[in-house]
Formats: C-alpha cells, structure tokens, sequence
C-alpha cells in the first residue's frame, strides 16, 4: 500500500509482543529495524530492558543496554525510566551509563549517574572514576573532584600508584613549573 513502517510503528508492535510474554516474536520484530536500518528509539529499548528485568533476565537486559552506549542521553533517559518503572538498575548497568558520560567527555552528567548510583548503595569501578576526576578537573570542577574522593574514601576504593601520578599532574598541568616539580618527585 505504499505505507512504510517507522520506529514508532515498530516500538507498538514489540510492545503487543511483550505484553503477550512472547520475548522471541519481540525480538524478530526489533531485529527487521536493525535490518532496514531504521534507528530504534529510546522506547524500542526501554520496553524490552523492562521485559527481561521484570523475567529477571539481567545479562539480557545488560547486553541491550549496551547496545545503546554512545547514546548517552538515551541511556539516561532508559535509566531514569528503569526507576519509575520499579525496574531497579543493578550496579552493572548504573557503571554502563557513567562509563558513557566520560567517554563522551560528559562528566557533569557522569557525575549526576554516579550520585543516583551512591544512593542505590553502587559504587563504579576505580577506573570510571579517575577517567571522572581527570574530566572534571580538565573543567575545573574542583568542588566536584573532592566529592568524588571523599564518597571513593568513605567506601574504602584506592586508586593504584599511577592513577594518583595522573591526578596530581593534571591537577598541576597549568602550572609547568609545578608539574616539572611534581614529574621530580615522582622519578
């Protein structure tokens, strides 16, 4: 009929299926978008994300998510959306999201993740988290990075010798004659 099938009319479909239970029709459905190369929204994923917590299908529900870094304000959005749907994100899939701000130099946003994920009782990997500080002293969020260490000391998480080398000269880095000192100090 000359009548062409967008995201929207794809996500009503998976959605029928999944409120059927029938994950496997679901995921035909999502994988013909891949196919025709039509870009899944935020709801394509959100309902499926939230179909597999509900089974407790939680590497199904991570292998999604995944699918959606790069796309961090969607990731986000799916995350906030997670919550209100009672559907609460495990440690993983809060990591996922904080990971993507700071690969994509957000770290503001990765911070705002990152305090959702303290009160939900997570804490991100030690690597996340001096990528983070490294990024928000580039923008001089000093504030900020002393959070960040006071919560990483309150939960007993140390960074390696190498990350503190990094810190303490990105810290000093406008100061050519401070970071000499310190690159002194260190060799």
């Amino acid at each position: 009929m000359g009548i062409w099938l967008n995201a929207v009319s794809f996500n009503i479909i998976i959605k029928m299926w999944l409120e059927k239970g029938d994950w496997e029709l679901a995921r035909q459905v999502f994988d013909e978008i891949i196919e025709r190369e039509i870009e899944p929204t935020v709801v394509t994923y959100n309902c499926q994300i939230g179909f597999l917590c509900k089974k407790g299908d939680v590497e199904g529900a991570k292998s999604l998510f995944q699918d959606m870094e790069g796309k961090t304000a969607e990731a986000y959005r799916m995350l906030v959306d997670m919550q209100i749907a009672s559907c609460n994100p495990n440690a993983a899939t809060y990591r996922m999201v904080v990971d993507g701000f700071c690969k994509t130099g957000e770290f503001e946003e990765g911070l705002k993740v990152l305090n959702a994920m303290l009160i939900s009782g997570h804490f991100s990997h030690v690597e996340t988290i001096r990528c983070m500080i490294l990024g928000l002293l580039d923008k001089g969020k000093i504030e900020d990075v002393c959070f960040v260490l006071e919560e990483m000391e309150k939960r007993k998480k140390r960074f390696d010798f190498e990350s503190w080398e990094a810190i303490v000269k990105d810290a000093c880095s406008n100061s050519i004659v401070v970071y000499r000192l310190v690159d002194e100090l260190v060799f």
